[in-house]
Order: structure tokens, then sequence, then C-alpha cells
């Protein structure tokens, strides 16, 4: 998660925006076109899971998506927290062959928060005090994998899931089409910026 302060990758982008949010586009860009050309069964379609915080209203500011005019920890995972529910449903309309999913796990007991306060005593502290909101990364498996699995997902592209497997709704502000024309084209301009970055340093070597 995003820390303290404002880090960047290679390319200059946002370090949490760039792992948690954009490298999924990025891949989900790439795959989802050709999974499941080869299946010789057509009763099982692909899945795209993606793992997230969706139906928390959580909205992305587009017009700074890489916290580039002003950093606010909080608000700069806001930002991937948005893309990546906005990413499932958009996704379920690009790509009508693959079944795309969007996952709440809620607060899960493992060190993906130690990045964000900059401090172990204090992540040490807080976990502690937030311990009774989380569950053990086996509970939340157990709970999962009958449903990664289960037949009665076939067809419902863009469904979202809980920690407890159950269906939630998308946040409203999600499934609103001018925010999430923003916010996708403000990602994709982004990766575009990014992936030229890197063919500017390739020509360069």
């Amino acid at each position: 998660m995003a820390g303290p302060k404002r880090e960047v990758t290679p390319e200059g982008i946002e370090r949490d925006l760039a792992v948690s949010y954009l490298s999924r586009l990025v891949i989900l860009n790439e795959i989802a076109p050709r999974l499941g050309k080869d299946r010789t069964r057509t009763d099982l379609r692909p899945r795209i899971f993606v793992m997230g915080f969706p139906g928390t209203e959580q909205k992305a500011d587009v017009d700074d998506l890489n916290s580039e005019q002003g950093y606010r920890r909080f608000s700069a995972h806001s930002n991937t927290v948005s893309g990546n529910e906005v990413l499932v449903l958009q996704a379920a309309r690009r790509f009508p062959d693959v079944d795309v999913f969007g996952l709440n796990p809620g607060f899960v007991r493992t060190n993906i928060r130690a990045n964000l306060l900059g401090s172990r005593a204090l992540v040490a502290v807080v976990e502690w005090l937030t311990s009774f909101m989380m569950i053990e990364p086996d509970t939340y498996a157990a709970r999962l994998v009958p449903l990664l699995v289960s037949r009665d997902l076939n067809g419902r592209s863009g469904a979202m899931f809980n920690n407890r497997a159950e269906a939630i709704l998308p946040s409203p502000s999600a499934s609103e089409p001018s925010y999430a024309a923003a916010l996708m084209g403000a990602s994709d301009r982004l990766v575009s910026r990014a992936l030229a970055g890197r063919a500017g340093e390739g020509a360069g070597t």
C-alpha cells in the first residue's frame, strides 16, 4: 500500500497505483482476448478475479491519478481501489468471452499494510487494535475457493463478492458511465506514458 511519502516506479508511476492497479489493467488487456481460445469444452468460460475493495465507494482523483499535483497516502490508495472496481465492470463489457469478477477480502491478516505508516512499531500497534476485524488467510481461502470454481458464476461477469463469498453491490460511482470512462481514459494514458518511457530507454541502450 501507499506509504507516508510518494514513491514512484522507474517509469514515473506512483508505486501503489502501478503495483495494485495499473499492472492488472495491463495484464488483463493482454491475456483476456486469448483466454480459453484452445479449450475443447465451451461450457466452462475463462474467469478472471480482481482482488480489491469493491463496494466501498472510494472514488479516484481522475484529474491527478498519479498523485503528481499532491500526495496523500489514503487518497493514493483510493485511486487503486476505484480503479480495480471500475476495471472489473469495464472488462465485463470489453471482453464478452471472459467472465471477470471483483473480490473484496476485507482485512486479512497479512503484511500488506506494512508500508502504510512507515514505522514497524506503529504498524504493529494498529494491527493489534484492528485485529478484531481481521480474518486469517486460511479462513478466507476456505470460503472463497468453492466460489472460484462454482458453475453458478458462468455468465455472471461483473459480479462482486465479499470475504464471505457473498455477492455485493458495486459502488454507485463505479457504475456511472462518465466517471468510469474518465478513469479508464486516465489509466490508459498513464500506461501509454509508462510504455513509451520503457521504449525510449530501450532505444537509448
